[in-house]
């Protein structure tokens, strides 16, 4: 009972952290990890030690596992974008290495407290889903990140097109009011158009992100190059991602109350859970006092 009532209030603490995360909309823990974990190449950061032997462990399965070749390209691209130097064969083992070391503690377990073994296999499941989608999450929020600031990145190109049509140049000059995230990639493309052809460079800079609002301005970019006038279509598409940026608002504040709810449902099971519990346990130990 006492196990029970600890792991309903851990429950109770992750529901109210993920409640807190709707609110304001602050990064999971996973989504945090693995940013880091994408850094470590830079020298920022050193994997932990239990990542470093979970790492090793997929190494050594990597040959024994064949995944879809859709599939493999489609991870592939996702690692690449996210800078995790893995295979895709690796990084999918890891979430499998993850998961069953917490079934394997589950089954000792299940010699001392036969009751946490369910919770431990449900935890394992859901490592599994944390481990293996953190990648997919953390590409889809620095992607979300970079689209917030196209819009302003076109409206300039726009500007800039009335007087000058010196594309690196354009880009140079955006780079010094532009994001982190957003920053990063003008500086690889920057460097890309000074060491090689401009098209290709631009081509790159598109594929490396995946937006469609990023590739209708590369598409003005490469027009521009070839020596068309693309004032207009820079306007255009800048009215119609301002259309598109305030769509986006209106969903992203229609989906919050149900990302509130589902989480309020949670706290209010867990809390359930203690109440019954603890009349559990007065209960049984009156009925011992009375019959005692």
């Amino acid at each position: 009972m006492v196990f029970l009532a600890l792991m309903a209030c851990i429950l109770v603490g992750v529901a109210a952290y993920n409640l807190t995360c709707a609110f304001v909309d602050v990064p999971t823990s996973k989504t945090s990890k693995m940013m880091m974990f994408a850094k470590k190449q830079q020298g920022i950061r050193s994997e932990k030690l239990h990542e470093v032997y979970i790492t090793k462990i997929a190494t050594k399965l990597a040959p024994f596992i064949h995944l879809d070749k859709l599939k493999r390209d489609k991870l592939q691209s996702v690692l690449s974008i996210a800078g995790i130097p893995l295979s895709p064969e690796v990084y999918t083992l890891r979430a499998y290495v993850t998961a069953s070391l917490i079934v394997l503690a589950a089954l000792l377990m299940a010699v001392v407290m036969p009751l946490s073994v369910p919770i431990l296999i449900g935890l394992a499941v859901a490592m599994w889903f944390s481990t293996y989608y953190s990648a997919f999450d953390f590409v889809k929020k620095r992607k979300k990140v970079i689209e917030a600031e196209i819009p302003r990145f076109a409206l300039t190109i726009a500007q800039n097109l009335e007087n000058d049509r010196d594309v690196l140049k354009i880009l140079a000059a955006y780079r010094r009011v532009a994001g982190k995230e957003f920053g990063m990639e003008l500086d690889q493309t920057v460097a890309d158009m000074k060491t090689g052809n401009y098209e290709n460079a631009l081509i790159r800079f598109e594929s490396r992100i995946g937006s469609t609002m990023l590739s209708d301005v590369v598409r003005g970019l490469i027009g521009t190059l070839r020596g068309d006038d693309q004032r207009m279509y820079f306007r255009m598409i800048t009215f119609d991602m301002r259309q598109i940026e305030q769509a986006n608002l209106k969903k992203e504040a229609a989906k919050r109350p149900k990302k509130i709810q589902r989480y309020s449902m949670m706290m209010l099971f867990c809390i359930v859970i203690i109440y019954l519990v603890v009349l559990s346990t007065e209960v049984l130990g009156s009925l011992g006092a009375f019959f005692g």
